[in-house]
């Protein structure tokens, strides 16, 4: 049974819902914390409440968001009545829910204006797609998009938002480990929200972007983003015009309770030298307005 918080959207397609999460080792792993941003009680109540509302209780199971909940913050719940104030505060004050919202977007118009005819469009990992299906396909023909993702069940989504979208090109998916892609196929782009912030290796982010470049045709365009350190780890930190009390909140939910696994945190000058050790040669980057979330767009030249 769904609780009162439930998503308020009918057409959305639900994932299966996690009804009961075991609190025990959140519990104990805050009473054994060094140090917390609040006192130990706010912190057990932001807890609580992260367990009253599919949104937080996805985010205790997984540290981190799938494909589903991806879309689901980034393109669905700002514009729903979410009647639960922590999940509202997580959709629309947490300073890097909002950088991403803005990256997304910046994604949608770099892509958009390099649109051409007879182009293979892929997204690794796809999630639901909907970086790709919310283009303008108009005044564009001859489109194929392709999804790649590691995880069955966010490219059995991405088919269902396929249909949902009606995207009149042509769609396929395949299941792969996007550090092992293959060569089956070249792409013309090539869009990537996500995996850099997961991996702390700076050699497999490497590896990583080598496995892009070799899937992308001559002068292929990668569009990638990654997360920028806050000031409390680096002195060459971007981040700005952000609320010190939401990035307090942000910290508590994320670092200490959620222990949230999107923390490889790289500045511009790091993420120019991997994608240049793998082959790439940068064309733009373009930050938002916290600049948090940079957007990269760089070129396969040979």
């Amino acid at each position: 049974m769904r609780n009162s918080y439930a998503l308020q959207e009918e057409n959305f397609i639900h994932p299966q819902l996690h009804e009961k999460v075991d609190l025990q080792p959140y519990e104990q792993a805050l009473k054994k914390a060094r140090y917390l941003t609040f006192p130990l009680e706010e912190m057990l109540d932001l807890l609580y409440q992260l367990n009253e509302f599919e949104l937080g209780r996805a985010l205790l199971v997984n540290r981190g968001l799938t494909g589903y909940w991806r879309a689901y913050t980034i393109m669905y719940a700002p514009y729903m009545n979410l009647k639960h104030p922590l999940e509202n505060w997580i959709i629309n004050e947490a300073p890097l829910t909002r950088a991403v919202r803005e990256t997304f977007t910046i994604f949608q118009e770099e892509i958009q204006k390099r649109l051409r005819d007879n182009m293979s469009l892929s997204a690794i990992p796809c999630g639901l797609m909907d970086t790709l299906l919310s283009l303008d396909y108009r005044h564009i023909s001859n489109i194929h998009l392709i999804g790649i993702d590691s995880d069955a069940e966010s490219i059995n989504y991405a088919k269902q938002n396929v249909a949902k979208h009606g995207f009149r090109g042509t769609v396929s998916f395949h299941q792969k480990d996007p550090w092992n892609l293959g060569d089956f196929e070249k792409y013309d782009f090539i869009v990537n929200h996500g995996l850099n912030v997961y991996e702390h290796d700076d050699q497999k982010v490497i590896l990583l972007y080598e496995e892009f470049y070799k899937a992308l045709h001559s002068n292929g365009i990668l569009i990638i983003s990654f997360f920028t350190p806050p000031p409390t780890l680096s002195d060459e930190s971007t981040w700005k015009n952000f609320d010190p009390k939401a990035l307090q909140m942000q910290k508590a939910i994320s670092n200490e309770i959620l222990n949230i696994k999107w923390q490889a945190f790289r500045t511009e000058g790091q993420t120019k030298d991997h994608l240049e050790a793998a082959g790439f040669t940068i064309m733009d980057i373009i930050y938002d307005s916290q600049g948090m979330a940079p957007t990269v767009i760089a070129r396969k030249q040979q």
